[in-house]
């Protein structure tokens, strides 16, 4: 009979062996998960508080924000970055700031889906952020990007804040390398959505008297008021009770948006107008706030024009752009020619009637239809460019059309042609910088005038000594048109600059000198103006230094002298320091600065001071506080406190 101690020894090998196999088996599983994804990036928050003295807030009392920008990696083929941002100002902002992006990528492509930017060209598609999807990918020679989503929501507001929900959709196809010869045409497509903002509501809003005023008994004044979408008459009432009661004043008034009113008794420190629409009594407003009538006192009146808005100032556009960017490069790019252009047809309004477009393809009309206030203009920029050993050479010119616009840019300046030459080159140890850009507006002649600017700048950069490193630049513009009244403009600028680098040693306790001067005088010989001439000299020192093994400091200090008209002379100080330690194997690093600033009677002082610590090789916290105390003795009421703090933390995985 086998022994029951023989099965229990077995029973256990067997164990241990499972085991062991479950091991390696889950090790290798681990290892093939590895080589399969892995995960790599970094997730944070941030907070800040803000708090002033003495003037309006500036940014809001509190602030926090997460990001989360996490990167999967595939077969080491695949990456797919995503990007998750989101701030407590996101909804207050006229654009929303939280961003929400994943951009896969791979040797030859990228894939965008959520918040993103591309870059097409400067006439195009550039600078705007666009929340959607888009793809680009460049195997080989061949070149595609789509980029097609929305790039600002509807915002109801006025011209400056409002917006209507606006959809973009843009594509360039192209052959070729970026680092050589390529050569891309681009296709774009914005329109707004009229749907996405109501524009319909019918309102009434009173400028003045709407609160706080006083009106004297026995005077004419202006009953003030803005109204939209609104056909009928006015009519006028107030109460001398706070709103209790009203009386008539006026009826079936033109909706002109003003009416005379002889003021009348009785007296009253509980005033209140209202108007509404005679077709409609449910359209109305009434003032804001309580005002005063009374006899023997001066009027006051204060208006509310600033707070009045038009929603139906903003305008739904649309857009339409077909361009083509590229370089062709010749002999080993010693020579090479780059270029960028294209054409916009652009509706300011597209609730503007449509044109006859009998002598326009169809296929054309069903892409864009154009309307009354359609325009359409091109821009392009091309240069030729030299490249050698030692010189460099490229000439440039550009124009930009006063009728070119593309919804697809973040800022586009039109009605503007440039020539340009830019040359360096290098002798020995010394560069050499020269260049020269002539700009004129008034591109179709349909202004009373044309402006025109001329840039010449050169500079030089060599090693006096060994530790001694110098340079010099000179820069003139001058700028003028041709009107001969009091819009003329005829202005010069000349600025000398001379930098100096003195390297002292680097191991040693002064490391080095920074000496920079520059002399600027201005001559304005505009209409009306007699001996407008400015010149300012600006002298900056700076040092950096180390007091201890671990403790570096810099120092700098800055005048400013300038002269007005030769009459008025201004001196202006400048003072910083800041202290630098680090301990702990550089793992602790604490910041401290100090900045005075004086011109005149107005002074500021600027203290910070920060602090960061590598809690591990993943994780950082870090904490900053800014204080400023502005003193602005020349104007009452300038003078105001400004605290900020803010606490960082971060983690790469």
């Amino acid at each position: 009979m086998i022994p029951r101690s023989f099965f229990i020894a077995l029973f256990s090998i067997l164990v241990i062996e499972s085991n062991s196999i479950l091991a390696q088996d889950l090790d290798s599983a681990q290892a093939m998960i590895k080589k399969i994804f892995s995960i790599s990036g970094e997730i944070g928050t941030y907070g800040e508080l803000y708090s002033i003295a003495g003037q309006p807030e500036r940014r809001p009392k509190s602030t926090g924000r997460i990001f989360f920008r996490p990167v999967l990696n595939l077969f080491n083929l695949f990456q797919i970055p995503f990007e998750f941002f989101i701030s407590s100002e996101g909804s207050s902002a006229k654009q929303n700031i939280n961003h929400f992006g994943i951009n896969p990528s791979w040797d030859w492509g990228i894939l965008h889906l959520g918040d993103f930017t591309n870059e097409f060209s400067n006439y195009t598609l550039s600078g705007i952020n666009i929340r959607g999807a888009g793809v680009d990918i460049k195997p080989g020679l061949f070149r595609l990007s789509i980029a097609s989503g929305f790039t600002q929501r509807s915002v109801p507001g006025g011209a400056q804040d409002g917006s209507f929900k606006r959809f973009l959709f843009s594509a360039k196809l192209g052959l070729g390398k970026d680092e050589s010869t390529f050569v891309d045409l681009i296709f774009l497509r914005a329109k707004d959505e009229l749907s996405s903002l109501n524009q319909n509501t019918t309102s009434i809003t009173i400028i003045s008297p709407n609160g706080n005023d006083v009106l004297e008994i026995g005077t004419l004044q202006t009953i003030r008021w803005n109204s939209f979408n609104l056909n009928s008459g006015i009519k006028i009432e107030i109460s001398r009770d706070g709103g209790n009661s009203y009386e008539l004043l006026a009826d079936q008034q033109p909706n002109v948006g003003f009416f005379n009113w002889m003021v009348t008794p009785p007296a009253t420190f509980n005033a209140i107008i209202r108007l509404s629409s005679v077709a409609d009594s449910s359209i109305t407003d009434v003032s804001d706030n309580i005002f005063t009538l009374a006899s023997g006192v001066q009027s006051q009146i204060f208006s509310n024009i600033d707070d009045v808005i038009n929603e139906n100032a903003v305008l739904p556009q649309e857009n339409l752009v077909v361009g083509t960017k590229g370089r062709i490069v010749f002999a080993d790019n010693i020579v090479s020619l780059e270029f960028d252009g294209a054409g916009s047809i652009y509706t300011r309004d597209i609730r503007s009637s449509e044109l006859d477009s009998a002598d326009i393809p169809d296929f054309l009309t069903k892409i864009f239809k154009p309307r009354t206030g359609t325009n359409y203009d091109f821009a392009f920029n091309t240069s030729l460019n030299l490249n050698l050993l030692d010189v460099n050479t490229k000439l440039g010119y550009k124009r930009i059309g006063p009728g070119y616009n593309s919804l697809g840019t973040s800022y586009l300046l039109n009605d503007i042609q440039e020539y340009s030459i830019f040359n360096s080159f290098r002798i020995s140890k010394t560069a050499v910088n020269i260049i020269y850009i002539h700009q004129n507006d008034n591109l179709l002649t349909q202004k009373q005038f044309t402006t025109a600017r001329n840039i010449v700048n050169a500079g030089i950069n060599t090693p006096i000594y060994s530790n001694w490193i110098a340079g010099f630049s000179v820069n003139f513009i001058k700028m003028e048109n041709n009107a001969a009244d009091s819009i003329k403009t005829d202005f010069n600028s000349l600025i000398f600059n001379t930098n100096h680098n003195f390297l002292i040693d680097p191991q040693g306790t002064l490391k080095n000198i920074n000496l920079n001067y520059s002399f600027q005088t201005t001559d304005n010989k505009s209409y009306n103006l007699i001996n407008n001439t400015t010149t300012v000299h600006t002298l900056n020192l700076g040092s950096t230094a180390s007091i201890f093994e671990k403790l570096n400091c810099s120092l700098n200090v800055g005048i400013i002298g300038s002269s007005i008209y030769d009459t008025v002379k201004t001196i202006t100080q400048n003072y910083g320091l800041t202290l630098q330690h680090n301990s702990f194997e550089s793992k602790w690093l604490n910041t401290a600065s100090i900045n005075f600033a004086k011109s005149g009677s107005n002074s500021s002082l600027i203290f910070r001071i920060g602090s960061s610590y590598q809690i591990s090789l993943y994780d950082l916290i870090s904490f900053t506080i800014s204080y400023m105390k502005f003193n602005g003795s020349t104007y009452n009421g300038s003078n105001f406190t400004e605290v900020v703090s803010g606490l960082n933390y971060s983690h790469r995985f």
